[in-house]
């Protein structure tokens, strides 16, 4: 099996395709880095309950989800 291209101008264009392609994923990998590096990017796993920022729940929001929310604040268990 011959992975060579048949034209000299197709293993050109597939290597610049290649080439480009490597550029691109290295550019985003090394952008996505820096984010999450300087805290723009905000990687939280304990945050699960959306009402922790919700600017009803003090209110007395009554939704099942603010309501286990204040239970599990009140146990002393992280929101």
């Amino acid at each position: 099996m011959n992975h060579m291209a048949d034209t000299p101008e197709e293993g050109r264009r597939a290597f610049f395709k290649t080439v480009g392609r490597t550029l691109v994923l290295g550019a985003t990998g090394a952008g996505l880095f820096a984010m999450v590096k300087n805290g723009r990017v905000e990687i939280c796993i304990n945050e699960l309950s959306p009402c922790s920022k919700c600017l009803m729940l003090p209110q007395g929001c009554e939704l099942p989800k603010a309501v286990d929310h204040r239970r599990m604040t009140s146990d002393g268990k992280p929101s």
